[in-house]
């Protein structure tokens, strides 16, 4: 069984869609744990929709600390194998849980890539990094990644230190220690960009931070600063198109 968790705070424009996209999967041997951070709106309405419509739908709503302190609570409480998670704001494909799981056997890690949704509605599939996920190059959404649970609890889930990319530090610590990932051609999730996430000034001070401390990288640390700069204004100048 996969166990999902979204995280959610105020989020009654999108949280629908993506609840949907969940019960709507080809790959039906789920169960869905919405952790949501005391919303004040009606998001907590729209989660008892679905609790009521579909048993495998359960949540929780308390203060919390952010969407990695929302993701910890949630794989506390999973029941499945493996874990994947969901930003309130974003979705799955159809047929993207079952991609990975039909092609699960022998990993640790699973993923493929994610579709970025912008808000000017254009959208472009982002392919994840196959064989240098370790570089300055290297990208894969957490939208778009399945990890089994002992992995997850064996890493202690997400540094609370990092507010942008801790999803990207697990996957580095995980592979670090030798589990093992395999990649899927495949469109696993929509993500949607321009949230907090997308804050490239703070999310490329991170990634230095956590290439830093990686044992993997052997670069200066004005070569690498130099790579990072230089992605951050590439990313800024792709938004101009």
């Amino acid at each position: 069984m996969v166990s999902i968790i979204i995280a959610t705070y105020n989020s009654e424009k999108t949280l629908r869609r993506a609840m949907n996209s969940v019960l709507n999967q080809d790959y039906q041997d789920w169960e869905c744990i919405v952790v949501d951070g005391a919303s004040k709106d009606g998001t907590i309405g729209i989660v008892k929709e679905f609790v009521a419509k579909d048993p495998r739908f359960r949540y929780i709503s308390e203060p919390d600390k952010g969407i990695y302190d929302a993701f910890n609570k949630g794989w506390k409480m999973a029941k499945g194998e493996w874990i994947m998670y969901l930003g309130s704001d974003d979705e799955y494909t159809k047929d993207g849980i079952k991609a990975l799981m039909e092609n699960s056997a022998g990993a640790d890690v699973v993923y493929g890539d994610v579709i970025l949704r912008y808000l000017n509605g254009r959208v472009k599939v982002q392919k994840a990094s196959k064989t240098d996920f370790y570089g300055t190059s290297a990208f894969c959404g957490h939208q778009a990644v399945a990890m089994k649970t002992d992995v997850v609890k064996d890493m202690k889930g997400f540094d609370m230190s990092y507010k942008l990319l801790s999803d990207w530090d697990l996957l580095r610590r995980s592979g670090q220690n030798g589990y093992v990932y395999k990649y899927v051609d495949a469109s696993i999730a929509y993500f949607s960009v321009g949230g907090a996430s997308s804050n490239n000034y703070f999310s490329t001070l991170e990634a230095y931070m956590i290439y830093r401390k990686s044992n993997n990288v052997f670069c200066s640390d004005i070569t690498l600063l130099y790579r990072l700069i230089r992605k951050f204004l590439l990313i800024q100048k792709s938004k101009l198109c």
